[in-house]
Protein backbone atom coordinates (compact mmCIF):
# COMPACT_ATOMS: atom_id res chain seq x y z
CA UNK A 1 0.00 0.00 0.00
CA UNK A 2 2.81 2.38 0.96
CA UNK A 3 4.53 1.68 -2.36
CA UNK A 4 1.32 2.47 -4.27
CA UNK A 5 0.95 5.81 -2.46
CA UNK A 6 4.57 6.75 -3.16
CA UNK A 7 4.13 5.87 -6.85
CA UNK A 8 0.95 7.92 -7.08
CA UNK A 9 2.61 10.92 -5.43
CA UNK A 10 5.58 10.66 -7.78
CA UNK A 11 3.27 10.60 -10.78
CA UNK A 12 1.43 13.65 -9.49
CA UNK A 13 4.69 15.56 -9.01
CA UNK A 14 5.83 14.66 -12.53
CA UNK A 15 2.50 15.77 -13.97
CA UNK A 16 2.72 19.04 -12.09
CA UNK A 17 6.20 19.70 -13.44
CA UNK A 18 5.33 18.73 -17.00
CA UNK A 19 6.41 21.24 -19.62
CA UNK A 20 3.82 20.02 -22.12
CA UNK A 21 1.45 22.86 -23.07
CA UNK A 22 -1.99 22.27 -21.60
CA UNK A 23 -5.21 23.84 -22.81
CA UNK A 24 -8.45 24.29 -20.88
CA UNK A 25 -11.58 25.46 -22.69
CA UNK A 26 -14.64 26.03 -20.54
CA UNK A 27 -18.03 27.30 -21.59
CA UNK A 28 -21.39 28.33 -20.19
CA UNK A 29 -24.12 28.58 -22.81
CA UNK A 30 -27.81 28.76 -21.93
CA UNK A 31 -29.85 25.93 -23.41
CA UNK A 32 -26.86 23.85 -24.48
CA UNK A 33 -27.33 20.12 -23.88
CA UNK A 34 -25.71 16.77 -24.68
CA UNK A 35 -22.05 16.70 -25.70
CA UNK A 36 -19.69 19.18 -27.34
CA UNK A 37 -16.95 18.15 -29.74
CA UNK A 38 -13.65 19.86 -30.42
CA UNK A 39 -12.54 19.21 -33.98
CA UNK A 40 -10.04 20.64 -36.44
CA UNK A 41 -10.08 20.08 -40.20
CA UNK A 42 -8.55 16.63 -39.87
CA UNK A 43 -9.67 14.96 -36.66
CA UNK A 44 -11.74 14.92 -33.50
CA UNK A 45 -9.53 16.36 -30.75
CA UNK A 46 -11.71 16.15 -27.66
CA UNK A 47 -15.28 15.98 -26.36
CA UNK A 48 -17.10 16.81 -23.14
CA UNK A 49 -20.54 16.18 -21.63
CA UNK A 50 -22.60 19.34 -21.05
CA UNK A 51 -24.12 19.84 -17.61
CA UNK A 52 -26.60 22.69 -17.10
CA UNK A 53 -25.17 24.47 -20.13
CA UNK A 54 -21.58 24.17 -18.93
CA UNK A 55 -18.71 22.15 -20.39
CA UNK A 56 -14.97 21.82 -19.95
CA UNK A 57 -12.44 20.56 -22.49
CA UNK A 58 -8.81 20.05 -21.55
CA UNK A 59 -5.73 18.34 -22.85
CA UNK A 60 -2.26 18.72 -24.29
CA UNK A 61 -1.58 20.64 -27.50
CA UNK A 62 1.84 20.27 -29.12
CA UNK A 63 1.44 23.50 -31.08
CA UNK A 64 -1.45 25.96 -31.38
CA UNK A 65 -4.07 24.83 -33.86
CA UNK A 66 -7.27 26.26 -35.30
CA UNK A 67 -10.41 24.29 -34.48
CA UNK A 68 -14.16 24.50 -33.86
CA UNK A 69 -16.42 23.41 -31.04
CA UNK A 70 -19.64 21.77 -32.27
CA UNK A 71 -22.76 20.56 -30.49
CA UNK A 72 -22.93 17.49 -32.75
CA UNK A 73 -20.34 14.86 -33.55
CA UNK A 74 -20.76 15.49 -37.28
CA UNK A 75 -20.09 19.15 -38.15
CA UNK A 76 -22.68 19.14 -40.95
CA UNK A 77 -25.42 18.43 -38.41
CA UNK A 78 -24.27 20.99 -35.84
CA UNK A 79 -26.46 23.88 -34.73
CA UNK A 80 -23.64 25.51 -32.75
CA UNK A 81 -20.18 26.21 -34.13
CA UNK A 82 -17.56 28.15 -32.21
CA UNK A 83 -14.13 29.02 -33.59
CA UNK A 84 -11.23 28.52 -31.19
CA UNK A 85 -7.47 28.54 -31.41
CA UNK A 86 -6.44 25.64 -29.18
CA UNK A 87 -3.33 26.81 -27.39
CA UNK A 88 -1.69 26.79 -23.97
CA UNK A 89 -3.82 28.47 -21.33
CA UNK A 90 -7.38 28.75 -20.08
CA UNK A 91 -10.01 29.91 -22.54
CA UNK A 92 -13.69 30.70 -22.12
CA UNK A 93 -16.54 30.29 -24.59
CA UNK A 94 -19.68 32.40 -24.27
CA UNK A 95 -22.44 33.97 -26.31
CA UNK A 96 -21.35 37.10 -28.17
CA UNK A 97 -23.58 39.94 -26.89
CA UNK A 98 -22.88 42.00 -30.00
CA UNK A 99 -24.03 39.35 -32.50
CA UNK A 100 -27.27 37.44 -32.06
CA UNK A 101 -26.80 33.67 -32.19
CA UNK A 102 -23.01 33.94 -32.30
CA UNK A 103 -20.31 32.92 -29.84
CA UNK A 104 -16.79 33.99 -29.01
CA UNK A 105 -13.71 32.51 -27.36
CA UNK A 106 -11.49 34.61 -25.10
CA UNK A 107 -8.67 34.14 -22.59
CA UNK A 108 -5.59 33.50 -24.75
CA UNK A 109 -3.51 35.68 -27.11
CA UNK A 110 -4.79 34.17 -30.36
CA UNK A 111 -8.44 34.09 -29.34
CA UNK A 112 -8.43 37.59 -27.87
CA UNK A 113 -6.85 38.86 -31.09
CA UNK A 114 -9.53 37.06 -33.11
CA UNK A 115 -12.32 38.74 -31.13
CA UNK A 116 -10.74 42.18 -31.57
CA UNK A 117 -10.20 41.79 -35.32
CA UNK A 118 -13.66 40.32 -35.90
CA UNK A 119 -15.26 43.21 -34.03
CA UNK A 120 -13.71 45.61 -36.54
CA UNK A 121 -14.66 43.43 -39.49
CA UNK A 122 -18.28 42.96 -38.43
CA UNK A 123 -18.68 46.71 -37.97
CA UNK A 124 -17.46 47.22 -41.54
CA UNK A 125 -19.70 44.45 -42.88
CA UNK A 126 -22.76 45.93 -41.17
CA UNK A 127 -21.95 49.33 -42.64
CA UNK A 128 -21.45 47.77 -46.08
CA UNK A 129 -24.90 46.10 -45.94
CA UNK A 130 -26.74 49.20 -44.69
CA UNK A 131 -29.17 50.64 -47.25
CA UNK A 132 -27.91 54.18 -46.75
CA UNK A 133 -24.30 53.25 -47.57
CA UNK A 134 -23.23 54.66 -50.93
CA UNK A 135 -21.41 52.62 -53.58
CA UNK A 136 -18.38 54.87 -53.19
CA UNK A 137 -18.31 54.14 -49.46
CA UNK A 138 -18.73 50.41 -50.13
CA UNK A 139 -15.62 50.44 -52.30
CA UNK A 140 -13.73 52.13 -49.47
CA UNK A 141 -15.05 49.58 -46.97
CA UNK A 142 -13.62 46.72 -49.04
CA UNK A 143 -10.20 48.39 -48.85
CA UNK A 144 -10.57 49.01 -45.11
CA UNK A 145 -11.63 45.40 -44.53
CA UNK A 146 -8.48 44.15 -46.24
CA UNK A 147 -6.35 46.65 -44.33
CA UNK A 148 -7.73 45.36 -41.02
CA UNK A 149 -6.43 41.91 -41.93
CA UNK A 150 -3.01 43.21 -42.93
CA UNK A 151 -2.65 45.31 -39.79
CA UNK A 152 -3.79 42.30 -37.77
CA UNK A 153 -0.90 40.27 -39.20
CA UNK A 154 1.59 42.91 -38.09
CA UNK A 155 -0.01 43.30 -34.65
CA UNK A 156 0.05 39.56 -33.86
CA UNK A 157 3.56 38.29 -34.61
CA UNK A 158 3.68 35.90 -31.68
CA UNK A 159 0.40 33.98 -31.92
CA UNK A 160 -1.35 31.67 -34.37
CA UNK A 161 -4.12 34.09 -35.23
CA UNK A 162 -1.51 36.32 -36.85
CA UNK A 163 -0.49 33.37 -39.04
CA UNK A 164 -4.15 32.66 -39.89
CA UNK A 165 -4.58 36.28 -40.96
CA UNK A 166 -1.43 35.99 -43.08
CA UNK A 167 -3.07 33.07 -44.89
CA UNK A 168 -6.07 35.30 -45.62
CA UNK A 169 -4.07 38.13 -47.16
CA UNK A 170 -1.17 36.34 -48.82
CA UNK A 171 -2.56 35.51 -52.26
CA UNK A 172 -2.76 39.12 -53.45
CA UNK A 173 0.81 39.95 -52.44
CA UNK A 174 4.22 39.50 -54.00
CA UNK A 175 6.75 37.08 -52.61
CA UNK A 176 8.86 39.99 -51.36
CA UNK A 177 5.88 41.50 -49.50
CA UNK A 178 5.06 38.12 -47.96
CA UNK A 179 8.64 37.52 -46.92
CA UNK A 180 8.70 40.88 -45.13
CA UNK A 181 5.55 39.91 -43.21
CA UNK A 182 6.95 36.48 -42.36
CA UNK A 183 10.17 38.01 -41.06
CA UNK A 184 8.14 39.97 -38.53
CA UNK A 185 6.92 36.84 -36.73
CA UNK A 186 8.46 35.47 -33.55
CA UNK A 187 10.89 32.51 -33.67
CA UNK A 188 8.19 30.20 -32.25
CA UNK A 189 5.69 31.15 -34.96
CA UNK A 190 8.41 30.87 -37.60
CA UNK A 191 8.60 27.16 -36.76
CA UNK A 192 4.85 26.51 -36.66
CA UNK A 193 3.72 23.91 -39.21
CA UNK A 194 1.26 26.35 -40.78
CA UNK A 195 4.00 28.94 -41.24
CA UNK A 196 6.25 26.28 -42.77
CA UNK A 197 3.56 25.70 -45.42
CA UNK A 198 3.33 29.44 -46.08
CA UNK A 199 7.11 29.59 -46.51
CA UNK A 200 6.93 26.75 -49.04
CA UNK A 201 4.28 28.71 -50.94
CA UNK A 202 6.48 31.83 -50.93
CA UNK A 203 9.45 29.81 -52.22
CA UNK A 204 7.32 28.59 -55.14
CA UNK A 205 6.00 32.09 -55.73
CA UNK A 206 9.54 33.47 -55.91
CA UNK A 207 10.22 31.07 -58.78
CA UNK A 208 7.13 32.09 -60.72
CA UNK A 209 7.13 35.88 -60.50
CA UNK A 210 7.82 38.22 -63.46
CA UNK A 211 11.43 37.97 -64.58
CA UNK A 212 11.78 34.30 -63.67
CA UNK A 213 12.05 31.44 -66.14
CA UNK A 214 8.99 29.25 -66.54
CA UNK A 215 8.77 25.77 -64.98
CA UNK A 216 8.01 23.09 -67.54
CA UNK A 217 5.54 20.23 -67.00
CA UNK A 218 3.51 17.71 -68.96
CA UNK A 219 -0.15 16.79 -68.53
CA UNK A 220 -2.73 14.87 -70.60
CA UNK A 221 -5.05 16.48 -73.10
CA UNK A 222 -8.67 15.36 -73.29
CA UNK A 223 -7.56 12.80 -75.88
CA UNK A 224 -5.00 11.33 -73.48
CA UNK A 225 -1.96 12.75 -75.28
CA UNK A 226 0.77 14.04 -72.95
CA UNK A 227 1.52 17.66 -73.80
CA UNK A 228 4.23 19.90 -72.31
CA UNK A 229 4.12 23.62 -71.68
CA UNK A 230 7.53 23.73 -73.40
CA UNK A 231 5.96 22.61 -76.67
CA UNK A 232 3.78 25.71 -76.72
CA UNK A 233 6.48 28.15 -75.67
CA UNK A 234 9.01 26.82 -78.17
CA UNK A 235 6.50 26.76 -81.02
CA UNK A 236 7.84 29.35 -83.51
CA UNK A 237 4.31 30.59 -84.12
CA UNK A 238 3.93 31.71 -80.50
CA UNK A 239 5.40 34.93 -79.17
CA UNK A 240 3.51 34.84 -75.86
CA UNK A 241 1.81 31.97 -74.04
CA UNK A 242 -0.70 32.52 -71.26
CA UNK A 243 -0.52 29.66 -68.76
CA UNK A 244 -4.05 29.74 -67.38
CA UNK A 245 -5.21 27.76 -64.31
CA UNK A 246 -8.99 27.37 -64.15
CA UNK A 247 -11.84 24.90 -63.50
CA UNK A 248 -15.33 24.37 -64.85
CA UNK A 249 -16.79 24.65 -61.31
CA UNK A 250 -15.06 28.00 -60.65
CA UNK A 251 -17.47 30.90 -61.22
CA UNK A 252 -14.79 33.62 -61.43
CA UNK A 253 -12.84 31.44 -63.88
CA UNK A 254 -15.81 31.11 -66.20
CA UNK A 255 -16.39 34.83 -65.80
CA UNK A 256 -12.97 35.41 -67.38
CA UNK A 257 -13.77 33.34 -70.46
CA UNK A 258 -15.21 36.22 -72.56
CA UNK A 259 -12.01 38.26 -72.07
CA UNK A 260 -9.86 35.23 -72.90
CA UNK A 261 -11.88 34.53 -76.04
CA UNK A 262 -11.69 38.14 -77.15
CA UNK A 263 -7.92 38.29 -76.68
CA UNK A 264 -7.44 34.93 -78.36
CA UNK A 265 -9.56 35.87 -81.37
CA UNK A 266 -7.77 39.18 -81.81
CA UNK A 267 -4.18 38.06 -81.24
CA UNK A 268 -3.82 34.33 -81.83
CA UNK A 269 -2.72 34.91 -85.41
CA UNK A 270 -0.20 37.46 -84.15
CA UNK A 271 1.48 34.98 -81.82
CA UNK A 272 -0.74 34.68 -78.71
CA UNK A 273 -1.50 31.21 -77.34
CA UNK A 274 -3.33 30.04 -74.23
CA UNK A 275 -2.25 26.89 -72.38
CA UNK A 276 -5.15 26.04 -70.07
CA UNK A 277 -4.65 23.80 -67.04
CA UNK A 278 -7.89 22.66 -65.44
CA UNK A 279 -8.25 21.88 -61.75
CA UNK A 280 -11.26 19.72 -62.51
CA UNK A 281 -11.48 16.12 -61.37
CA UNK A 282 -14.38 15.21 -63.65
CA UNK A 283 -13.42 14.77 -67.29
CA UNK A 284 -16.95 15.13 -68.66
CA UNK A 285 -17.52 18.47 -66.91
CA UNK A 286 -14.09 19.70 -67.97
CA UNK A 287 -14.55 18.88 -71.66
CA UNK A 288 -18.18 20.08 -71.68
CA UNK A 289 -17.11 23.49 -70.34
CA UNK A 290 -14.50 23.76 -73.09
CA UNK A 291 -16.94 22.83 -75.85
CA UNK A 292 -19.96 24.74 -74.58
CA UNK A 293 -17.98 27.95 -74.10
CA UNK A 294 -15.97 27.79 -77.32
CA UNK A 295 -12.60 27.77 -75.53
CA UNK A 296 -10.61 26.85 -78.63
CA UNK A 297 -7.09 26.84 -77.23
CA UNK A 298 -4.79 24.24 -75.66
CA UNK A 299 -6.19 22.37 -72.67
CA UNK A 300 -4.60 19.82 -70.33
CA UNK A 301 -5.42 18.36 -66.91
CA UNK A 302 -4.35 15.50 -64.68
CA UNK A 303 -7.92 15.57 -63.26
CA UNK A 304 -6.63 15.71 -59.69
CA UNK A 305 -8.50 18.86 -58.68
CA UNK A 306 -6.58 20.96 -56.16
CA UNK A 307 -3.87 18.30 -56.16
CA UNK A 308 -2.97 19.19 -59.75
CA UNK A 309 0.81 18.77 -60.07
CA UNK A 310 1.33 21.84 -62.26
CA UNK A 311 -0.67 24.04 -59.88
CA UNK A 312 1.61 22.88 -57.07
CA UNK A 313 4.71 23.75 -59.13
CA UNK A 314 3.41 27.28 -59.68
CA UNK A 315 2.21 27.80 -56.10
CA UNK A 316 -1.41 28.19 -57.20
CA UNK A 317 -3.74 28.33 -54.19
CA UNK A 318 -6.66 30.15 -55.76
CA UNK A 319 -8.10 30.35 -59.27
CA UNK A 320 -8.29 31.89 -61.78
CA UNK A 321 -4.52 32.29 -61.88
CA UNK A 322 -2.32 32.93 -64.89
CA UNK A 323 1.26 33.53 -65.99
CA UNK A 324 2.18 35.26 -69.26
CA UNK A 325 5.38 33.78 -70.72
CA UNK A 326 7.41 35.11 -73.66
CA UNK A 327 9.18 33.12 -76.37
CA UNK A 328 12.42 33.23 -74.36
CA UNK A 329 10.69 31.39 -71.53
CA UNK A 330 10.54 34.39 -69.18
CA UNK A 331 7.45 35.19 -67.14
CA UNK A 332 6.47 38.74 -68.03
CA UNK A 333 3.22 39.17 -66.07
CA UNK A 334 0.92 37.33 -63.68
CA UNK A 335 -2.69 37.58 -62.53
CA UNK A 336 -4.01 39.32 -65.65
CA UNK A 337 -7.81 39.65 -65.57
CA UNK A 338 -10.46 41.04 -67.92
CA UNK A 339 -9.58 44.33 -69.59
CA UNK A 340 -6.12 44.22 -68.03
CA UNK A 341 -5.36 41.01 -69.93
CA UNK A 342 -6.57 42.43 -73.22
CA UNK A 343 -4.62 45.66 -72.69
CA UNK A 344 -1.39 43.78 -71.92
CA UNK A 345 -1.64 41.54 -74.98
CA UNK A 346 -2.43 44.58 -77.15
CA UNK A 347 0.60 46.40 -75.72
CA UNK A 348 2.87 43.49 -76.59
CA UNK A 349 1.53 42.47 -79.99
CA UNK A 350 0.01 45.54 -81.62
Amino acid sequence: MKKMIVTALAAAVLAGCSTQPKYVISGQIDGLEGTVYLRDREELLDSAVVENGAFRLEGIVEEPRAAYIYDRREPAAAQMRVFVVVEKGEMQVAADPEREGAYKTTGSPSNDACVAINKQRYALLNEYKAEETTEERREAIVEEFNEVGLEGVKANPDNLFGVLLLQDVMYERTAAELQALIDGFSPAMQEHSMMVQIKEYVAKKLLTEPGQSYVDFEQPTADGESLSLKSAIENPANKYVLLDFWASWCGPCMGEVPALKEAYAAYHDKGFEIFGVSLDNNKERWTAAIENNGMNWIHVSDLQGWQNAAAAEYGVRSIPANFLIDAEGKIVATGLRGDELKAKIAELLD
